[in-house]
């Protein structure tokens, strides 16, 4: 009966799923920042830490007075329920006139393990966190904007 249950025994074919404990008293973890796209003037990075009040300003200002056609919203981990919020005061902001596309995503991060015994070699780990990239567009382009001046003068001539 013990030959069965050891021919069934697979656990050496599987990889190791979990990530192997740190200790603090072997090493250290430091969190290196994620990779990030070039960015655009329409990117916006929401994160814990940053201004909620500063970054609707912005997003205001880039869509109503600067006329731009969109902005995107980034946002990882906790900050991603800021982001949504954000999101929402936008379209509140502009009444109703926006329309948001949202795509979530995976990230991988990577740390690196510094040992404290200096005869080890340094280590990386790598971890996963969710992202959302929010993406709101103009339906129409707003009264008094250059891009609405723009639509306006379409053709080379302005109609008198």
């Amino acid at each position: 009966m013990q030959a069965k249950r050891e021919s069934h025994d697979n656990t050496r074919d599987k990889p190791e799923l979990k990530r192997t404990r740190i200790s603090k008293d072997e090493a250290t973890l430091r969190k290196r920042a994620p990779l990030r796209p070039p960015t655009l003037v329409t990117d916006i990075y929401v994160t814990q830490s940053s201004s909620y009040k500063g970054q609707l300003t912005r997003a205001k200002k880039l869509l109503v007075e600067d006329g731009h056609p969109f902005i995107m919203l980034h946002a990882m981990g906790a900050a991603i329920e800021r982001a949504i919020g954000l999101a929402m005061a936008v379209s509140a902001a502009c009444s109703g006139q926006v329309r948001c596309h949202t795509e979530t995503a995976t990230v991988d991060l990577v740390d690196d393990v510094i040992p404290l015994d200096t005869e080890k070699d340094l280590d990386t780990n790598t971890r996963q966190n969710s992202a959302v990239h929010i993406r709101i567009e103009m339906l129409q382009p707003m009264p008094g904007t250059q891009r609405e001046y723009m639509a306006s003068t379409r053709g080379g001539r302005r109609r008198r």
